[in-house]
């Protein structure tokens, strides 16, 4: 999902660039500032996040010309730290993988916004909300795995019809038809259909072990109101 330069209109990554800075000025002063967030304990626990986020993101999947499929896991990071958090992992990654070639660099504020914000703010938005509607309904450890698993499912999804839009949006450089445009999205949606199963059983299988072997790692649990004894 990582988009290279040269494809995308500048007022897109430009406006996109804003808003994910933005975001992630207000996140850092929003975990310096709020004493819920235990930034001694955080701060090992992001950089473990984001070793493991951006070792499970080269595995790369090809889905259309040079646009390609992964793993996301900004609802992952966001459950277990809080979207602020994620955020900031998320764009830890990204600047790395940046570096290394793995998207560009005028449009790393559109990848930040694509995977990070929309991952760890929408997806613990819609976390948040399912874990309400089945409170009381199922057990806190399901409850949480389940709500976990839809978010990041409809996120990724989301982010790759985001990503098609914005392509869309930049035919006077890319030169694509309309047609061939709707085809894009169309290819982008339903890879990442069937990826967002992945993302979904790895999230599921990370989260599942960490509410085993250390529940007390799951930063977001009191503001979700759920108890894993």
């Amino acid at each position: 999902m990582h988009v290279p330069d040269g494809i995308i209109e500048p007022w897109i990554w430009i406006l996109l660039l804003i808003v994910s800075a933005c975001v992630i000025v207000f996140s850092i002063y929003k975990l310096s500032k709020d004493e819920k967030y235990d930034m001694e304990k955080m701060i090992p626990f992001i950089g473990i996040m984001a070793a493991f986020i951006f070792a499970a993101q080269f595995v790369n999947f090809p889905v259309a010309p040079l646009v390609s499929g992964h793993l996301v896991g900004g609802v992952l990071v966001a459950v277990l730290l809080s979207p602020y958090a994620g955020a900031i992992v998320m764009t830890l990654v990204l600047l790395v993988q940046m570096l290394f070639g793995d998207g560009g660099i005028t449009v790393i504020g559109l990848n930040i916004f694509n995977m990070g914000v929309i991952g760890c703010f929408l997806g613990f938005l819609i976390v948040f909300g399912l874990v309400k509607i089945l409170k009381g309904k199922i057990d806190d450890k399901s409850n949480l795995l389940i709500s976990t698993g839809i978010a990041s499912y409809i996120t990724i999804v989301l982010a790759a019809l985001l990503l098609g839009i914005e392509i869309s949006l930049s035919s006077s450089i890319t030169q694509l038809s309309p047609t061939t445009n709707l085809i894009l999205i169309e290819f982008l949606v339903f890879w990442h259909a069937i990826i967002g199963i992945g993302e979904v059983l790895i999230t599921c299988a990370v989260l599942a072990f960490i509410m085993k072997a250390k529940p007390e790692l799951i930063s977001t649990n009191e503001l979700l109101e759920l108890s894993f004894e």
